[in-house]
């Protein structure tokens, strides 16, 4: 002969709690560490999209390969004052000239405290060439072969 089972509905939601206690606060440290490094690394993309934005939009100015080095300094802190952009990428800006072309670069180095004792690093490196204006932002050229040894 067959048992049958028949449950009653308060055994059934006994067996249906849920999280527990521990689950929920499990999950809520989860969202809070995402929520951590989100607010710590958000600004430095951020910024670091406004770079790129501010070398294509110098890269659209006809005769950029004519400025002198303080004018593409003082156009890109014109765009950076605007979209607020502070700190490191303004002192990063490096200009080299050649031949026939003009670099521009932006390479920084950000390091933001995470918790106590644990920091993140962000590289960011965008670069202009004159040469070639349709690879905007992307480093194309090693500013390590043009550094001076100035021992």
């Amino acid at each position: 002969m067959t048992e049958q089972r028949h449950f009653s509905l308060g055994e059934s939601l006994n067996r249906q709690r849920g999280m527990s206690y521990w689950g929920w606060l499990f999950v809520l440290a989860i969202f809070g560490f995402g929520l951590t490094i989100v607010s710590k690394m958000g600004p430095a993309y951020i910024d670091a999209h406004y770079v790129e934005e501010g070398l294509q939009t110098l890269s659209e100015i006809d005769n950029v390969r004519e400025l002198s080095n303080s004018e593409i300094k003082r156009e890109l802190d014109r765009y950076f004052t605007i979209n607020n952009v502070r700190g490191e990428p303004t002192k990063a800006v490096k200009i080299i000239r050649g031949a026939d072309s003009t670099l521009v670069s932006i390479n920084y180095e950000l390091r933001q405290p995470l918790f106590k004792n644990v920091d993140v690093v962000m590289k960011f490196d965008k670069q202009l060439n004159t040469a070639k204006p349709e690879l905007c932002c992307e480093p194309l050229v090693d500013l390590e072969q043009f550094r001076r040894d100035d021992r």
